[in-house]
């Protein structure tokens, strides 16, 4: 039984500006309230999530005592998760998710390595062109799942097209590069899995 992370509980927007300049990368957020099955579902997977992630950077807040920050924040219903910088939300998933949901969403998230650096961000690359089914299977699957990623059309750049079978001996598409890390076809299964090992 892998164990729970226990979040940051915050409490005001005064909390979340002193946590957000404390830890000084991407944050995330979980918006729950107890009286909310949906919210304490989100809460317990997240929590299941983070215990096989190294040090993330997570707060939670109780709408039902801090009722200043989800109004700031443009939050209007639990549960719902942010990744917030600089006082500013960039990303937010609503409802209740999966825990793969829930992984996807944290392998994304800058978090702190033992020596207190910031672990490089999740960068993902998807070779493409314009008339391969499985590229669109692959970019719709990472769409879903909220993963940022760019395309590289190698009809339209034969340079990249170059580069592409240079790294990795094969012409063919989708190919996708995750911080190095190389996925031939549409297999969702392995992204999956080497995004939340990230």
């Amino acid at each position: 039984m892998e164990n729970k992370k226990e979040f940051t509980q915050i409490n005001s927007l005064e909390d979340l500006k002193a946590f957000e300049l404390k830890e000084n990368t991407l944050i995330t957020v979980l918006f729950y309230k107890k009286s909310s099955e949906k919210s304490m579902t989100a809460l317990d997977r997240m929590k299941n999530t983070a215990a096989s992630i190294e040090n993330p950077v997570i707060a939670m807040v109780d709408v039902e005592k801090a009722r200043d920050i989800h109004k700031e924040l443009g939050v209007t219903t639990v549960p719902t998760v942010v990744t917030i910088k600089d006082g500013r939300v960039v990303k937010k998933i609503e409802g209740l998710q999966s825990e793969e949901t829930y992984r996807i969403l944290l392998a994304n998230v800058p978090r702190k390595l033992a020596d207190g650096t910031v672990a490089p961000p999740l960068r993902i690359s998807v070779y493409t062109t314009q008339v391969c089914p499985h590229c669109s299977t692959v970019k719709k699957h990472l769409k879903r799942k909220g993963v940022p990623f760019r395309e590289i059309d190698v009809s339209k750049d034969q340079d990249s097209a170059a580069e592409l079978q240079r790294r990795t001996g094969q012409t063919g598409v989708p190919q996708t590069d995750i911080n190095g890390t190389w996925v031939m076809g549409a297999d969702l299964g392995k992204i999956d899995r080497i995004i939340a090992a990230r």
